[in-house]
């Protein structure tokens, strides 16, 4: 990818900093800054990005004593090494290379932890992680190119480059890649929210178009991983068309069409506006026609760079285009969502000790879907297009805006959440019921999600559905009028294809609306959990299933 470095594009960019920490948080290019202003940064959330590695010394990153994170390298026998960790950092709280020369004695390429160039020999990984939380100058004030989510810090997990195997590029996760241990590392050091920006070729070579929406085998590895840690949420890209056409259907990247992931798409051409998903950005469905991406988020993103030297002490920066910028925008903005729930800032907006709590991958999955807006055009080869009506397969949900779901005192809009564990959720045929009284000049919006069984591997064009466990959503209006989860794609039916249904009514009449999610079919485990997320004018209605968190 192509490199324009800011010092050149000053005149063009001089603003682009100042977009995505304001769009994602306050929906406009020049808004306010809603989250910030509530004391949310990301404080307390530890975020893991795989890819090319971390060029430390980066203003980004820095320690004031400029001194190097703790490194992880592994052993031939022992696989990865996780244990040196340092949480008191300001940002690299651990280097993990999963491509060391100790782990893989006289291969060609390893990574050597005492040699500079062996921190990030790309720079992908870096500004992936700039993007997500880089942070120069004074601490969670922003400056010139810093991130979304200030506070938060970060494990590194350098898979090296190779930039020319069948697999992902980054040999570190082996060909076949193998994810489970990777992500294992991450959990173990902390990690919640872990970001990729990349597609496994799945052992095709690079002259050949790989397969592409097909449920691979590592995007079997990813869900279940999730299953079994319900509370880490990964998050991916879905890869870049390399023509100004417009991509065809189920094109997008696997792993990150798994069904537990975060799978985001880009928008901004180079006008860098959020309103238009970019011509470049894959589109769903899946394979197996589930609707991925899940949302879209800033392509071109101005961050953090690196110099290929982790001894400069450097304060590079760049501005790039690629949806590899859009799934670390929205692993950032996770963790602002993330800390609301851990801070304890659900029901009241305030930071309460006694309503902390940790949410599920699912519950922030469920409120960045919560959050989304339909962006309305798409840039074509024909110029901007009108998009469809979400959920849609090349936006997904659409663009997530934090403030249209987390909840602040004096805000209109109300949140209300549901976290169920396995153990507590629904069994097989059974149904779980709430009713609020919804008043009228606010949006209503419903959004269910679960961490569903790992489904089966799959070639290229194999349309078998995955879904496991199938729950589905009904929402009845004070006329008796019924909605389903995803309604615009299956008019009149239940959703049987994605764990995530959305019931969205933009102009909701007065009155008390029943929200009902039920097991139609478990096809692993006893009882499924699950995440439900409401917004807009409600308050629940008396009955003796009120929303609570469990």
């Amino acid at each position: 990818m192509r490199k324009l470095f800011a010092l050149l594009l000053i005149a063009a960019t001089a603003s682009a900093n100042e977009i995505s920490y304001r769009s994602l948080q306050s929906g406009s290019s020049n808004g306010g800054t809603p989250i910030y202003d509530h004391g949310i940064h990301g404080e307390g959330q530890i975020v893991a990005v795989l890819d090319t590695g971390v060029d430390y010394d980066s203003c980004y990153f820095a320690e004031a004593d400029r001194s190097a994170p703790p490194i992880n390298t592994g052993t031939p026998a022992g696989g990865y090494g996780w244990t040196n960790i340092d949480t008191n950092r300001r940002k690299v709280i651990a280097y993990d290379f999963l491509y060391s020369c100790a782990q893989f004695p006289g291969v060609s390429g390893c990574d050597d932890p005492t040699k500079p160039a062996a921190y990030d020999n790309q720079g992908h990984g870096t500004h992936a992680a700039a993007t997500i939380l880089g942070d120069k100058g004074t601490p969670l004030a922003h400056d010139f190119g810093d991130a979304i989510a200030l506070g938060a810090k970060l494990i590194v997990q350098d898979a090296g480059y190779s930039g020319g195997d069948n697999c992902s590029q980054r040999p570190g996760m082996g060909c076949p890649t193998n994810l489970t241990p990777i992500l294992d590392q991450a959990y173990k050091q902390g990690a919640r929210i872990h970001s990729n920006s990349w597609g496994d070729r799945q052992g095709t070579p690079p002259q050949f178009n790989p397969p592409t929406a097909n449920y691979s085998t590592s995007a079997r590895d990813v869900d279940a991983f999730v299953y079994a840690h319900p509370d880490m949420l990964v998050v991916f890209n879905v890869g870049n068309f390399g023509t100004n056409a417009t991509p065809p259907p189920s094109t997008l990247s696997a792993p990150g069409c798994a069904k537990n992931t975060l799978q985001v798409g880009g928008t901004r051409t180079e006008t860098l506006d959020d309103n238009t998903i970019t011509n470049y950005s894959l589109n769903g469905p899946s394979r197996d026609g589930r609707i991925k991406p899940d949302l879209v988020a800033p392509a071109f993103v101005l961050a953090g760079d690196t110099d290929n030297d982790n001894k400069t002490n450097n304060c590079n920066f760049s501005f790039q285009g690629g949806t590899s910028w859009a799934s670390p925008s929205v692993a950032g903005a996770a963790a602002l969502a993330r800390q609301y729930y851990v801070d304890g800032y659900y029901p009241s907006g305030i930071p309460t000790p006694s309503d902390r709590f940790t949410p599920s991958a699912a519950l922030l999955k469920a409120t960045m879907i919560a959050a989304a807006r339909r962006v309305p055009y798409r840039w074509t080869e024909a110029g901007s297009v009108d998009t469809a009506p979400v959920p849609s397969y090349d936006q997904g949900f659409g663009f997530p805006v934090l403030d249209d779901a987390l909840y602040f005192p004096g805000d209109r809009a109300k949140l209300r959440v549901l976290d169920v564990a396995s153990d507590d959720g629904l069994a097989a045929g059974a149904s779980s019921t709430l009713r609020f009284n919804v008043h009228a000049g606010a949006p209503l919006k419903v959004t269910l999600v679960w961490t569903d069984p790992a489904g089966t591997p799959r070639a290229a064009s194999d349309s078998t559905p995955e879904l496991v466990n199938d729950l589905d959503l009904r929402v009845v209006a004070p006329n008796g009028s019924a909605s389903f989860g995803n309604e615009v794609l299956h008019r009149g039916q239940p959703d049987r294809l994605n764990n995530v249904e959305v019931v969205s009514i933009a102009t909701p009449v007065e009155g008390t609306y029943t929200i009902t999610i039920s097991a139609a079919k478990l096809g692993f485990g006893a009882r499924q959990g699950y995440a439900l997320v409401v917004t807009g004018d409600v308050t629940p209605a008396p009955t003796r299933n009120r929303v609570a968190r469990h």
